[in-house]
């Protein structure tokens, strides 16, 4: 089955009103060297280029970086986006403006920095690359929000930190996380508090928003890690939200200007940002700037260089579903020009995979290899470990009697039981009346896929997963032909490694001292994920994007 229409041709894809096209690139293996101890900053640059050259993987040129594999994979981007990012000075400008602050780029986390500043009463700006703002979820999240209290949610807040450090295997920054913790209440507040509808009963708790409307535990106990029940549908449609939040800025008072990206920051002598050229359709303006600049520019998705430099070739799914076209890197490379300093490598990308049921899956092998049911991301990861990178979920046609078995409030939220018996048995899928001609429809060994299925079988009819400790009494037999099965890749959201902040937003350099007037927020900015996205903290994303605008907003306009 083609990869980019395993869920689309069925609309059953979490973000499945959004699309994307995949430009693949080869990558080579190449050795490592041993480690050294740290050297300061003129050492590290003088030694750049010889250490590059010699074939080095210790390297603090990012065009230089290597990747030692031991299977090639083909790292694609997105798409082929335009770069606005100039690294040579721009002099000449048709226009010059002074305005107090500018915040490039209007996704969720842009349009939350320009609405605080300009309601602290600063003259705001915001540039946008494309033609309009971009909103792919219609969704945010927090703890203990008016409308979590709204019902009746409590959270351990202390598990949920531990849960957060766990994912980020300790390489996040704890500080930022925690005033995450402390402020996102007041910030989602602030934020909801902007929509003409006020009516709580009308935001829905992600979990409950399906078949279980009652649902109020603090987290999912079912799978093996907690997913936590803090996301919020908000009741717009998404691809409505972006028009909405401009009509909001631009009551706030903030200019906004679409089709003019934002390519390279302006420095004094001292080191400090006081503006940001951007490109409108008359040639360069420049911005002169009295409080800062706000890089809110998104990730690198359709920047097929950046995720070959930052991106170990095996995170880098094999689809992408984003809308986020001008999500080039542009922001990263801006604040890199200025000295900021950005996530160590391999920077996190944010994964799906493509169906979100746990139905029982195997690898090219004919083996599974992980428990179905797990929050998304991880799901994701494991299947990007298996060999080539996907994997077969695989259904029998008694799918519509059986689905009860597994669904859940996490499961059931995203579309109904049909959406999903759908997209298993679609046409689209390999179908056969036996498990051998299953197997050999997909090349697989068909002993292992019929010892797999057999085991499944016994497992299901005693009620316990001794392998991977899926739940037991989730476990649907596959024993009524024929039989589907539909090749899986991971989708990749969008990139989720970027420039160090502190939890004001301050962009840092490589000292980790701030860079007076330059800020950072959303995808942009980085110091919280390693490897992964933490998709078990629901709409964690979405809730930083709103924290980091409300933040920037209160410590420029003080």
């Amino acid at each position: 089955m083609n990869q980019e229409n395993s869920n689309e041709q069925a609309g059953v894809s979490r973000r499945g009103f959004l699309t994307g096209a995949l430009a693949a690139a080869g990558v080579a293996a190449m050795g490592i060297t041993g480690c050294s101890s740290p050297k300061g900053a003129s050492e590290k640059a003088a030694e750049t280029t010889a250490t590059a050259a010699s074939g080095a993987m210790q390297t603090t040129d990012p065009s230089k970086a290597v990747w030692p594999v031991v299977e090639e994979i083909e790292v694609g981007a997105a798409g082929e986006g335009q770069i606005a990012f100039v690294s040579e000075t721009i002099t000449d400008f048709v226009a010059e403006h002074d305005v107090d602050v500018v915040v490039c780029g209007l996704g969720p986390a842009g349009d939350a920095a320009a609405l605080a500043c300009a309601e602290a009463g600063l003259n705001t700006v915001a540039v946008e690359k494309q033609s309009t703002g971009n909103y792919n979820s219609a969704t945010i999240g927090g703890l203990n929000t008016k409308v979590h209290q709204h019902w009746g949610m409590t959270y351990d807040t202390d598990a949920f930190l531990a849960d957060a450090m766990l994912d980020c295997a300790f390489q996040g920054n704890m500080t930022l996380y925690k005033h995450w913790i402390e402020k996102c209440s007041e910030a989602v507040d602030w934020y909801i508090g902007h929509f003409d509808n006020q009516n709580l009963d009308d935001y829905k708790l992600t979990f409950a928003a399906g078949d279980f409307p009652d649902f109020r535990e603090q987290y999912d106990k079912t799978s093996l890690s907690r997913s936590w029940n803090t996301s919020i549908n908000l009741p717009y449609p998404a691809g409505e939200l972006a028009s909405i939040l401009a009509g909001i800025l631009e009551k706030a008072g903030v200019q906004i200007r679409y089709n003019t990206p934002a390519c390279q920051l302006v420095q004094d002598s001292s080191g400090k940002v006081t503006g940001v050229i951007v490109k409108s359709s008359d040639g360069y303006e420049k911005y002169n700037c009295a409080k800062g600049v706000v890089l809110a520019t998104g990730g690198y998705e359709f920047n097929k260089q950046m995720l070959k430099e930052r991106c170990r070739p095996r995170s880098v799914p094999g689809s992408w579903l984003t809308g986020a076209f001008g999500n080039t890197g542009d922001g990263h490379q801006m604040g890199l020009a200025v000295g900021a300093a950005e996530d160590e490598f391999p920077q996190a990308i944010m994964l799906d995979p493509e169906q979100l049921m746990p139905y029982m899956r195997v690898n090219k092998l004919g083996k599974r290899f992980t428990p179905e049911y797990e929050p998304y991301g991880h799901l994701a990861l494991a299947i990007q470990a298996q060999p080539e990178a996907y994997d077969y979920y695989i259904v029998d046609s008694a799918l519509a009697t059986k689905i009860d078995k597994i669904w859940t409030p996490s499961s059931s939220c995203y579309g109904p039981k049909e959406v999903w018996v759908a997209a298993a048995t679609s046409p689209n899928a390999v179908q056969a009346d036996t498990i051998e001609e299953l197997a050999k429809k997909l090349d697989v060994p068909a002993d292992a896929l019929v010892a797999t299925v057999k085991r499944w079988n016994e497992m299901a009819a005693a009620g316990k997963d001794e392998d991977f400790n899926f739940p037991g009494d989730m476990m649907m037999t596959l024993d009524t032909p024929p039989y589907y099965a539909t090749k899986e890749f991971a989708d990749g959201l969008c990139t989720a490694g970027g420039l160090l902040v502190d939890t004001e937003c301050r962009v840092l350099d490589h000292d980790r001292n701030p860079i007076e007037g330059l800020f950072a927020a959303g995808l942009t900015s980085g110091g919280m994920f390693y490897n992964t996205y933490p998709h078990n903290l629901n709409c964690f994303s979405h809730t930083r994007n709103c924290l980091m605008g409300y933040t920037i907003g209160q410590v420029l306009g003080a």
